[in-house]
């Protein structure tokens, strides 16, 4: 049975709603609340994602700042901000990667000239 077509444009409409959150995000709001660091990490404390990037950061010898979006009300708001939907978020510069992304993080990483992350 095919859904109608209504609903399928209704669903098509929510997803590129959602996928589009955050994309007029005003990156020099974002910065006041997380500050100048280069790479930003928003994460909790049970996230097995968040502990492999930060394991990844760490043997890349990428220094970053850290905000857990549970307990710190920066990573709150630099999670809304972002159009957060999980964690882990990472900000490389003015660049968000939405998830658990190891290849697009040491992209940006080394783009940026950080750590020894080249790809």
């Amino acid at each position: 049975m095919n859904p109608p077509r209504h609903l399928l444009l209704a669903c098509l409409v929510a997803i590129v709603g959602i996928a589009m959150t955050g994309c007029g995000r005003d990156p020099a709001a974002l910065r006041a609340e997380v500050g100048s660091a280069p790479v930003v990490l928003l994460s909790t404390a049970w996230c097995g994602y968040c502990r492999k990037l930060r394991g990844d950061l760490a043997e890349w010898g990428v220094a970053y700042e850290e905000f857990d979006v549970e307990s710190s009300e920066a990573g709150r708001n630099a999670y809304g901000m972002v159009g957060g939907r999980g964690v882990p978020i990472l900000l490389v510069g003015d660049a968000v990667v939405h998830g658990y992304s190891p290849r697009r993080a040491r992209e940006l990483i080394a783009t940026a000239g950080l750590g020894a992350a080249s790809p």
